[in-house]
């Protein structure tokens, strides 16, 4: 982090402790303390109006069968021969000497099961491939959860924040579990467990951060949870998309040159920490406003990312 940017995240915070200090919790964040079979956090539900574009189904599924790269066996100068022989898609393949039964095995998985495609096609191409994201086409918005945590650090400290969003309609309806304290951590990670005995991950970098992180912090408590979700990792689909366009693919970076948005009063991930700690120490609830915002308006950047890529590559 540039000097800069740290003395600007300290003012901040010596702002906010000289604003709110002797306000509580409930008068600054609208929420209230949920209680879970074993333990308590603060909840905070907001929603955002939001549209998300997909790919629709009828050119997914064209784009996917149209790739006969998917078959064992076939690379790119196979491809070729066998579309110039009139194989223009693997439904074609059925009949096919060689290729029929392989072609068979792909065309057997049922195209709702996201795991299963995003799984097969992750086998034979890169899995930043578009024809990865295509298939989320074939599921309802509302099966997307989008995630993303905040934490006292990089690995096997407290989660201080869980955020998880759904797509409804046209609203972006997202919760946050939120610790009071360090001790409200299990109650937190119980309210987050109950988005997602079924569903669809999307996040930014969290196949290797937020998930594993998630999963070490459960088994520490002892807690059970099934975190095997099919997953669409955004960081890496992002890096395909604009790698070459951009000086980095940060979300705040993403954000700017996508959609114009530059954060005001925002705490740098790598600040959350401190600013965490603060308000631990001095009982001020001022610095917990940024954090709060900063992992919401992750996450209305990452519903907003997911569209712009389909648009991307329709």
């Amino acid at each position: 982090m540039i000097n800069q940017e740290y003395q600007k995240a300290q003012e901040l915070k010596q702002n906010l402790l000289n604003n709110y200090k002797g306000t509580s919790l409930e008068e600054v964040i609208d929420g209230e303390e949920l209680k879970t079979k074993i333990g308590t956090c603060y909840h905070i539900k907001t929603q955002e109006k939001i549209t998300v574009k997909r790919v629709n189904q009828t050119c997914a599924r064209e784009r996917i069968l149209s790739n006969l790269k998917l078959v064992y066996g076939i690379g790119e100068v196979t491809e070729r021969i066998l579309k110039n022989g009139g194989y223009k898609t693997i439904e074609d393949l059925r009949e096919h000497p060689r290729f029929g039964a392989e072609a068979a095995k792909f065309l057997a998985i049922d195209i709702h099961d996201t795991h299963s495609i995003t799984e097969w096609i992750g086998h034979w191409l890169p899995k930043s491939h578009p024809l990865v994201l295509y298939s989320s086409s074939f599921q309802n918005e509302e099966d997307f959860i989008i995630l993303d945590i905040e934490t006292m650090g990089l690995s096997s400290l407290p989660i201080i924040l869980c955020g998880t969003a759904r797509i409804c309609g046209s609203q972006l309806v997202m919760n946050q579990y939120l610790l009071r304290d360090i001790t409200e951590e299990p109650g937190a990670l119980s309210a987050f467990l109950s988005h997602t005995d079924k569903g669809i991950f999307v996040t930014f970098n969290g196949k290797a951060f937020d998930i594993p992180y998630i999963k070490e912090r459960l088994a520490y408590y002892g807690l059970q949870g099934n975190l095997t979700n099919p997953h669409f990792d955004l960081l890496h689909f992002s890096r395909r998309a604009w790698k070459a366009q951009l000086p980095d693919c940060r979300l705040t970076t993403l954000e700017k040159h996508l959609f114009g948005i530059e954060r005001e009063n925002d705490v740098p991930s790598a600040l959350v920490p401190d600013f965490y700690d603060t308000y631990v120490k001095t009982g001020n609830v001022g610095p917990l406003i940024p954090i709060v915002e900063h992992n919401k308006q992750d996450m209305i950047t990452l519903a907003n990312i997911f569209s712009r890529l389909h648009e991307e590559w329709e």
